[in-house]
């Protein structure tokens, strides 16, 4: 038997949808506002909770009220008494996430898929050159369970065995993920990238890479190890991962592909893999899985929610261009979404891409800058311009400097004419409103990871309506290190 535990079922996935829908759907111009209006259109009166309003009426208050935000992860969180509307809120959001009391038994962490899975490759070469800490986190973790799974594949596949699957790697990148699998696991990986940049930067990787494996293995204490003895001797990495440019589609022939770069061998089976694939890569990958019938097993983690095009909402910000590689929509993929027509819009997306965990651990205020660009909009409303000016990032040296910088860059200067004086008495006004925006955004940060549960559990529910009952998601990684951190995984 390959798995010891039962994945989720369609019905329960869809009960944690409805659940989360049902806490979204009040606040969806809330999490959908931009921060840019905030002062011209008064969102904290709008959208911040009445009991929290009450709460917070000195700035003494907004400072104070930061540290229950950032607790919420600590112990010291349920000591909190002072403000505890805000701790209401935050409990209730909290109970919307991955592992939340609506969201439970949905998601499996990676000690519970290890278990699950009755054959599990453990990373063994501690290997951290050329990649940072982040990297090698992701890397080590992943390629075990890329490994595992192809592992899986061929105990599940009669006349399969682990020497004839090869590994599709999508959006390889500089190859940190599937060089990893062909080295530590002995698992062809052809690493398939749409920039031919990206292509030549993995094959110059993979050069540097063959000089650094040896001491690896020595400083791994794995010189005695017959696998590892004969990577270090034959030169395995060249013969086990290969590179090239392509965009893999649903007409694509993988045996054919795969026929060019490993000759050798009767390569018919496939597993597709993707660490970080964007936007709309990430449900393109799952739906390759699905149509074609040589693809075996998907181990796919995305990233970049806000890069997708939505079905049923028009997004403002629509390039062709970004999307010609990866067409169709990425949300929503089920069909039990997609017959309600539900849609997140482009801001919750964005949202759902910040990183709660890690801004909590290192208690990150938000940057001055989310005022400056409020209090820029201000100045952009008082002069009767439009409300839609691309500013962009700016390097500068408080709000004066900020706005200098906008509006030379926007090419208003000959239209808007303003004093220094002016400018700081326009900080000076809105002192109070600009502590408040601080944390009117960690208010609304803590819908981010909802809204990530619910992309996840729609992607999760796709793989399950396509008929594919062991489907996984995974907690792969430490949040705090690597913020998307949760792996689709299906086996058919």
């Amino acid at each position: 038997m390959i798995f010891r535990s039962k994945p989720a079922t369609m019905d329960l996935v869809r009960k944690q949808i409805d659940a989360i829908i049902r806490f979204l759907e009040p606040n969806i111009s809330f999490i959908n506002c931009h921060m840019v209006d905030y002062l011209t259109e008064q969102h904290w009166r709008s959208y911040v909770p009445k009991a929290i309003q009450s709460e917070l009426t000195t700035i003494d208050d907004l400072t104070q009220t930061k540290e229950v935000f950032w607790s919420q992860f600590d112990t010291s969180f349920d000591k909190h008494t002072r403000f505890p509307a805000v701790k209401e809120f935050i409990e209730d959001a909290r109970r919307y996430r991955l592992g939340g009391s609506e969201v439970i038994g949905t998601a499996f962490s990676l000690h519970e898929f290890k278990d699950a899975l009755s054959n599990f490759k453990e990373t063994r070469l501690k290997m951290h050159e050329l990649m940072n800490a982040k990297k090698c986190h992701e890397v080590e973790v992943a390629a075990a369970v890329v490994a595992s799974l192809c592992t899986a594949m061929a105990s599940m596949t009669p006349d399969v065995k682990l020497q004839d699957i090869v590994v599709i790697d999508a959006g390889d990148g500089k190859g940190y993920l599937s060089s990893r699998i062909a080295l530590e696991h002995g698992v062809k990986v052809l690493g398939v990238d749409c920039n031919e940049a990206n292509t030549k930067n993995a094959e110059i990787r993979r050069e540097r890479l063959k000089n650094k494996i040896p001491k690896a293995v020595q400083k791994s204490n794995l010189e005695k190890d017959e696998y590892f003895s004969a990577v270090v001797k034959d030169g395995a990495l060249d013969q086990l991962y290969k590179t090239t440019t392509k965009l893999i589609d649903f007409q694509t022939d993988l045996i054919e592909l795969a026929g060019e770069f490993f000759p050798q061998g009767k390569h018919n089976t496939f597993c597709l893999c993707g660490l970080h694939t964007c936007g709309n890569l990430a449900p393109n990958c799952l739906r390759l899985f699905d149509q074609n019938p040589t693809i075996k097993g998907i181990c796919n983690i995305g990233c970049c929610y806000h890069l997708m095009l939505e079905e049923f909402i028009v997004d403002e910000f629509y390039n062709s261009e970004k999307f010609a590689e990866n067409p169709g929509y990425g949300f929503p993929m089920s069909s039990y979404l997609r017959e309600r027509r539900f849609a997140l819009g482009r801001n919750a997306r964005n949202l759902a891409a910040e990183s709660i965990e890690r801004a909590c651990i290192n208690r990150e205020n938000p940057s001055d800058k989310l005022g400056y660009r409020a209090l820029l909009q201000v100045v952009f409303q008082e002069y009767g311009e439009k409300k839609s000016h691309p500013v962009g990032r700016i390097k500068s040296c408080g709000f004066l400097d900020y706005v200098r910088k906008s509006i030379t860059r926007l090419k208003l200067s000959d239209k808007i004419t303003i004093t220094d004086e002016y400018l700081h008495e326009l900080e000076k006004q809105f002192t109070g409103e600009l502590e408040q925006l601080k944390v009117f955004y960690l208010i609304r940060q803590q819908f981010a990871p909802v809204i990530e549960t619910l992309i996840l559990l729609d992607r999760l529910l796709y793989l399950l309506e396509c008929g594919y009952k062991h489907s996984f998601l995974v907690k792969l990684f430490e949040p705090v290190v690597s913020p998307r951190c949760y792996a689709l995984i299906a086996l058919k």
